[in-house]
């Protein structure tokens, strides 16, 4: 009986303190993070990378694709928690919902196991984040599993 009650207390004890670290944000303290400046924001944790991106940005440029690079006039995304929004210059309007999911791809030869805005509805990534530099956010677009080269990429600025 002793025994049982012993094991009892240590599968317990083992689950409670599981829970426990699962829970934390690997003791980071986000006081001492300049946002404005991440070179490597894809190897930031989750936090970091969500407190760098949520808010209101313009699409300052995109890349790839057949033109290469475009300037839109007047699109910009707002970031949440949970979902994005894109206000198109021609007043169109698109909102995706997504969570927060730990990817791995190869992107431009370069391996990147980092946290991207997943799309669930399509089972796809969407984004993942470069760097932070001066409120200029760059952005990577997931490429598809197949894709070794992705050729589209954003940079957005933000809105004050």
């Amino acid at each position: 009986m002793k025994m049982s009650i012993l094991k009892y207390i240590t599968v317990v004890l083992f689950f409670a303190g599981f829970f426990y670290s699962c829970g934390q944000n690997d003791d980071i303290d986000l006081s001492k993070i300049d946002f404005s400046n991440i070179e490597n924001l894809y190897t930031q944790p989750l936090p970091v990378i969500q407190r760098c991106v949520e808010g209101k940005w313009k699409v300052y440029a995109q890349y790839g694709g057949d033109a290469g690079i475009s300037y839109p006039k007047d699109t910009y995304v707002d970031i949440y928690n949970d979902h994005y929004m894109v206000d198109y210059d021609d007043d169109n309007q698109r909102i995706v919902y997504f969570t927060w999911k730990k990817h791995s791809f190869v992107d431009k030869g370069i391996e990147y196991k980092t946290w991207v805005m997943w799309d669930n509805e399509l089972d796809e990534g969407i984004y993942y984040f470069v760097s932070m530099r001066n409120d200029t956010l760059s952005v990577g677009w997931v490429p598809a599993p197949s894709v070794t080269f992705n050729q589209f990429s954003s940079t957005f600025t933000r809105v004050k």
